[in-house]
Parts: C-alpha cells; structure tokens; sequence
C-alpha cells in the first residue's frame, strides 16, 4: 500500500475510532452505573468506569488530532474485554452475546484485514468457553447456540473483510488518479500538499534546527518550449516521461513530484546541505549526459536545480517560493546548474 493510500486508511480509521470511543465510552458509562446501583454488580462496574474513562481519553485525544495508531489497539483490547466482562458476569438470557456478534465488525474496521482477524478468532474462545460452560439448563442445546455462534459470528467478519478489500482498491484507484500525474507516474501537487501537511504535524521540534533535514530540490527543464516547437508537443511528452522515469530511478519513485509543465520537486530527506548539493550535482550531470529518444528523434536537454530546506510551520506556497527562488538563481547564473542558498552563503 503507498503513503499515500495509507495516509487515507489512517484517516479513516482515525476518524472511526474518535466517534467509535465517544459512543461507547457514553454506554460503558451507561452499563457501569446500572451494574454498580441496580445490579449490585459493584466489581464490574468499577472495571467499567475505568474504561469508560480510557474511552474518554482516547476521543479528546482522537479529537485534537493526537491519536496514536497503538491507542486504536488498546481500544479494541478494552472493547472486546469489556464485552466479554459482561457476557461472563450477566445472565445468559439477558442477551449480553448480541454485543459479541458486533466485535469482527470494529476489529476489521480499525485493525485492519490481517490484525482484525486475528482479534476476532482471539475474542471466539472465551465466549465458546462462556457459552458451554454456562448452560445450567437442559433446555438449552450448547452445541446448536456455540455453531449459530460461530457461523453469524464469522460471518460478521467475512463480509467487513470483502468491504474492506473493496475499499482498499478503491482507495489505491482513487490515490492513483487524484495523487499521480497521469503522463508521467510522478506524483502531482496534491500529493505534495499531503506530504507537507504531514510533515508540519509529525516532524519533532528536536530534529528542524539540526544539519539533517528534509531539503527540496526542484528541476526545471532548460528551453523545454524550444524542444515542443521544433518537434513536436508529444515529443515533448516522452520526454517528460523519460526525465520522470531517471528522477524517479536515483530519488525512488515516492520523493518525486510534477509540479508544473516542465519543473519536477524531488524530496530528500535526512540530508545535509552538501549531501543535497552533491545529489543534485548527480542528478544534472545524468541528465545532460542523457539521450532521450522518441519518435526517431534524439533529444538532448539539461536541468537546472534549487535547494531549499524544509521548515516545520512554513505554509506551502512558503516552501515552494524558496525552492524556486533558488531554482531561478541557477536559472539566471545560465542555466544547467545548482544552487543551493546555504551553501552560496557560507561562499560569500
């Protein structure tokens, strides 16, 4: 799954387990007082407070855009613990097993395929175990209740894994055609905007000021127009294409952005302000040497290329204005260059 499908799935999720702790953190709150005045069930109603409590926490924190992907687990954990709390300790007639058949559901949802499976065949033993051993009464069939159990049980599960498989193809197609430049395979602003947004909310305040950074680096074609209109714009295509498919062999595919007609955005991250220079240098000197052929013509072109570090809390046009700032000081200093602004500093 890429970053970027990934990010939606998170979202989602994140999103699911905020109202998802609020509900039923306002039902455990619910149950706790009817076990502990009505019920005289005093035991489980002070487990109960304590997680309704935890659910609480975890939707102020949800709702401040806080939430952890390990807080989703414990949730899950205090969920399904309660749900079988209260299976155990209540009657069997009171129905208290009708919670347990909404738990493959919430599993799926939140842990995922893989992680809502394993949930979900953990939870089914002791609530098999619940229901054998439980039956004081003849008229109750055990096996025929522990196989309608299962069957509705798993089947819950089954149909919230095909939603999910579904939704993850969706998802990938739709990440596809909303984050990726469809001449090029190269990612396009909006994935950009989503990465930057993601690094101003989870880049650490220890690691901005320091040498190791996140630098970007934009190339800009030099001339492109003057490659269109003496052969032609879908000459001019494969050639786009091809520089695309160079930037994203050195660079890997996920660090490269379109942003413009001719000019891409490459992400470097945990660099230092020489190691940018000299990736950039690299990254020129293959492209000048470089024959791009297409539809019997052989083009040759060169790039120029700006370096800026990225700072935490700049907007995003900010960030982009000081990669191109740089990328026009290479442009105007004639082309087929470098420039980076911390080191023209530490020059003059």
């Amino acid at each position: 799954m890429s970053p970027v499908t990934n990010s939606i799935f998170n979202a989602t999720r994140n999103t699911l387990h905020k109202w998802l702790s609020l509900s039923t953190g306002i039902i455990i709150l619910f149950f706790c007082l009817l076990n502990t005045f009505m019920l005289e069930q005093r035991t489980l109603g002070s487990f109960q407070v304590a997680l309704a409590a935890l659910n609480f926490y975890f939707f102020w924190v949800s709702y401040h855009n806080k939430s952890k992907a390990w807080h989703r687990h414990v949730f899950i954990i205090t969920l399904c613990s309660t749900a079988i709390l209260a299976f155990a300790f209540a009657d069997l007639r009171a129905g208290s097993i009708y919670w347990l058949i909404l738990l493959p559901a919430i599993f799926c949802l939140l842990g995922g395929a893989k992680a809502g499976l394993c949930y979900t065949i953990l939870a089914s033993f002791p609530a098999i175990f619940i229901i054998y051993y439980r039956s004081d009464t003849d008229s109750f069939i055990q096996y025929r209740s522990i196989l309608n159990f299962v069957l509705a049980y798993f089947m819950i599960y089954g149909v919230c894994y095909l939603y999910e498989l579904q939704q993850t193809k969706n998802n990938q197609l739709l990440a596809k055609m909303a984050f990726e430049d469809p001449l090029t395979g190269a990612k396009n602003r909006h994935a950009l905007k989503l990465f930057f947004d993601h690094f101003n909310r989870e880049t650490q305040t220890l690691y901005i000021d320091t040498e190791w950074a996140t630098r970007l680096l934009v190339v800009d074609i030099d001339f492109f127009k003057t490659v269109n209109d003496k052969c032609g714009h879908e000459v001019g295509d494969q050639v786009l294409i091809e520089l695309s498919e160079l930037l994203q062999f050195y660079a890997d595919k996920d660090n490269v952005y379109r942003i413009g007609g001719e000019e891409f955005l490459i992400i470097l991250k945990d660099a230092s302000a020489t190691q940018a220079y000299d990736f950039a240098e690299n990254i020129r000197a293959r492209v000048e040497n470089s024959v791009f052929r297409a539809s019997q013509h052989q083009i040759k072109i060169t790039v120029s290329i700006g370096i800026a570090k990225l700072q935490q809390g700049h907007s995003f046009r900010k960030f982009l204005k000081a990669a191109d700032k740089n990328l026009y000081s290479a442009k105007h200093k004639g082309r087929n260059l470098v420039h980076h602004s911390e080191l023209a500093d530490e020059i003059n």
